[in-house]
């Protein structure tokens, strides 16, 4: 009997929207994948190969990419950090910036996290995942359900899982100005790890005042500056 299961013959290869193939298919050029087909007559239709993997791209009559909220796939890849530096650095080389907002876009990838999102030309969101990330990414999904932690410890999981899956940084920011709002008997350090995270997130988002806000709070905990550091560097925060 055939094990229809676990056979590897065949294989699903995404095949996505676009508004206009030769953008599209330069955009990914540009970080590092392969043309491996075009076409312009009778339809726009286009293929890019990295590592294995192909994209197919076909356009779309009218298609807006700021509407394009649902189409995308998962890309699997081994050495996740190195990809993200790889196309940061390509970012920053072509548009002088990193762009995390608008179209096209890259998610921010923070410190022990095993995912990004790549958003190209068309809207299409990429999210990319390292191929060891299975028990690393459901333990830190399944933190924010640990009922074994204070409010605060809640929060700060739950907007960590806002932020680094499901990119809704005014969902993270929102839970925890509620809890800090109505945090009792937290300790100092608990405190400054959900300050230092709001911080981060009102930068990002371009609310100063809300960053120095939290800032000064953080230095009135008075705490020791290497556990400070120590924060900062558990969440990729730069001061």
């Amino acid at each position: 009997m055939t094990d229809k299961t676990h056979s590897k013959t065949w294989i699903t290869v995404p095949s996505l929207p676009c508004v206009a193939i030769e953008e599209t298919l330069s955009f990914w050029e540009m970080l590092g994948f392969e043309i491996t087909y075009k076409q312009t007559r009778p339809y726009q239709y286009g293929v890019v190969a990295r590592g294995g993997s192909e994209l197919h791209f076909g356009r779309v009559k009218r298609m807006e990419a700021g509407s394009n909220e649902y189409n995308g796939c998962l890309v699997v890849v081994p050495s996740i950090e190195a990809v993200y530096q790889e196309f940061t650095a390509t970012f920053k080389e072509k548009l002088g910036r990193v762009p995390h907002t608008g179209i096209p876009r890259i998610s921010r990838m923070k410190p022990g996290t095993t995912r990004f999102t790549l958003t190209d030309v068309s809207g299409n969101s990429m999210i990319f995942i390292d191929s060891d990330s299975g028990e690393k990414d459901q333990d830190t999904w399944e933190k924010a359900d640990d009922k074994n932690q204070s409010p605060l410890q809640k929060a700060i999981a739950m907007a960590i899982r806002f932020r680094d899956y499901k990119e809704d940084e005014q969902a993270a920011a929102k839970t925890l100005d509620v809890a800090l709002r109505k945090a009792e008997n937290e300790e100092k350090t608990t405190l400054a790890e959900a300050l230092a995270v709001r911080m981060d997130l009102a930068v990002f988002m371009g609310n100063r005042a809300r960053a120095d806000e939290c800032n000064k709070l953080l230095s009135k905990l008075d705490l020791p500056q290497v556990d400070v550091d120590r924060l900062m560097q558990k969440h990729g925060i730069e001061r």
